[in-house]
């Protein structure tokens, strides 16, 4: 039997399918209806409907963004797909297929988090924290081995924190931290349009010929460091995992721990920084995690 597994994104939707030992398969991807919900849901019941033919499916695991009550399968929201908010969403794919299947769906931070605990650089580690560093700032928090998802689905909104109420009381660390902000300062030091394309990758290689840039990045790891350091008061976590795009430059932790080690609080609050082991198959591996554990507390309730 097999797992399939949903990535759900706002420009694509990812799929895979698992066999039980969490061996991939096959995966693809296809554009993600943005027009009508009914297309949505017609292009995940069709994929569905396409492994059916192939393989004997033992559950369903979806990824997708927003705060997602995990209890009923809504998504009270859905990051960019504003047509799915509110909506029961595990009911109307459930509605198109001729088979009842067990299904699970969780926020893509919290699957990211997932993925990392079951074969990840989170395996064995009781509480930690990812944080993931891209348009915005993403979070997910792990508590003696358990999710913590709060009270209303929406804890680990890490984008959300206020660091400079001095003097910008209502910016958030998204608009400080993320890469999106570093890019936004790289533009405005290069008087370049606010439209032009530049890779934050290309602003890492650029900072050893350019004082001014490496300014530009000292700022934004100070800010980045702020969120890391904050998180870590909060929940005293044995690691804290960065995930995004950025976060695979070498050059990025020991910047961070340079800059944190400027604080002498620092060393009372100190945790283990770490690179996510997965980026581009995170949704998709914490979607096959989420299943595979919806299936087994399914089993242990019922005493199997």
């Amino acid at each position: 039997m097999v797992y399939v597994c949903f990535d759900i994104g706002g420009t694509l939707i990812k799929h895979a399918v698992y066999s039980e030992a969490g061996e991939q398969l096959t995966s693809d991807a296809f554009q993600t209806p943005l027009d009508t919900k009914e297309n949505f849901y017609k292009s995940l019941i069709e994929q569905i409907q396409t492994y059916e033919t192939s393989y004997n499916i033992k559950g369903i695991g979806i990824s997708m963004p927003g705060f997602i009550d995990v209890e009923t399968g809504k998504a009270l929201t859905a990051g960019a797909l504003y047509e799915l908010y509110d909506e029961f969403i595990l009911e109307e794919i459930q509605k198109g297929l001729d088979r009842i299947y067990p299904m699970a769906m969780e926020n893509d931070a919290n699957c990211a988090a997932l993925a990392e605990q079951m074969s990840g650089h989170a395996q064995g580690v009781k509480d930690f924290l990812l944080i993931t560093i891209g348009t915005g700032i993403g979070g997910a928090i792990v508590l003696n081995g358990e999710l913590h998802r709060g009270n209303t689905y929406r804890a680990g909104e890490f984008g959300q924190m206020h660091i400079n109420v001095a003097t910008d009381p209502y910016r958030t660390s998204h608009e400080y931290a993320a890469t999106s902000s570093l890019v936004l300062a790289y533009k405005a030091y290069k008087q370049l349009a606010e439209d032009a394309y530049v890779d934050a990758r290309n602003i890492i290689t650029e900072m050893a010929e350019d004082e001014g840039v490496k300014a530009v990045f000292d700022r934004w790891i100070a800010h980045l460091a702020a969120v890391i350091f904050n998180t870590s008061t909060f929940f005293n976590p044995q690691r804290i995992l960065l995930g995004g795009g950025i976060s695979a430059n070498p050059i990025l932790i020991p910047a961070i721990e340079a800059e944190l080690a400027k604080d002498p609080n620092w060393e009372h609050m100190r945790c283990e920084l770490v690179v996510c082991k997965y980026f581009n198959e995170a949704g998709l591996r914490g979607a096959l995690g989420l299943i595979q554990q919806a299936l087994a507390n399914l089993e242990n309730r019922e005493g199997y």
